[in-house]
């Protein structure tokens, strides 16, 4: 796995001291016919590349990218939504999970939930998965079994409504806006296993320029450094 940038700039580097090697050897060849009694009135054959396009397959390996999520919440929806998950894992799954009421979504500590969740949005951040596995969702699940008088109810059922709790928070978010930082690429595209993977196909077209640097002493005897484009 390589930044896309790095292998731009490897492509790059190979181009240029390729095109370096051929000078040299225009140098060398210069030389022999500077030498010899009748080549010496010839012309030294010299040839460059002044473009070069290239068409390369590469293997998205990785995305590193920030999004900004808006999180927006209707209570009732939100209980409408959640009791559909309840009522089909229940019959899945053989539970007793009571779905809950919009009444319960407006309590102390639903409120508080989606309120911290409403001041954090808007935020650049690496994964929305993340923030919702780190979501603590153990004061609403207990004041849902406290309404319902069961204040020890069953592991599975608790883990069971904490999944569906926060699928449905999750699904609360809008994404608003991304910024790509690092695309990390894969130059091996033939293995078997990848063929489900992103692929792209890099189109690299790069045009001759050359450069000169002189370096002159002025009138006040500074050395001056100057660049010149051809």
């Amino acid at each position: 796995m390589i930044k896309l940038s790095d292998y731009l700039d490897y492509l790059n580097q190979e181009i240029i001291q390729a095109r370096k090697k051929a000078d040299e050897n225009a140098v060398l060849v210069a030389k022999q016919y500077a030498q010899h009694p009748y080549l010496k009135f010839f012309k030294v054959p010299r040839y460059s590349i002044p473009v070069i396009k290239m068409d390369i397959p590469i293997k998205v390996a990785d995305i590193d990218a920030d999004s900004k999520f808006n999180f927006k919440i209707d209570p009732k929806l939100f209980m409408v939504e959640v009791n559909e998950k309840i009522a089909l894992v229940n019959k899945e799954k053989n539970l007793s999970i009571s779905p809950i009421t919009e009444t319960q979504t407006k309590n102390d500590d639903f409120k508080l939930l989606f309120k911290t969740l409403e001041n954090k949005d808007q935020r650049y951040i690496k994964n929305l998965s993340t923030v919702i596995k780190k979501l603590d969702l153990a004061p609403q699940i207990k004041s849902l079994n406290l309404e319902i008088f069961r204040p020890q109810a069953d592991e599975d059922e608790n883990n069971e409504l904490a999944r569906i709790l926060s699928e449905t928070i999750a699904s609360k978010y809008t994404l608003v806006a991304s910024r790509l930082n690092n695309l990390y690429i894969d130059p091996d595209t033939t293995k078997a296993e990848d063929k489900d993977r992103m692929f792209i196909n890099l189109h690299v077209e790069m045009e001759e320029e050359g450069l000169r640097i002189v370096k002159f002493t002025n009138k006040e005897g500074q050395e001056i450094e100057e660049i010149t484009f051809e």
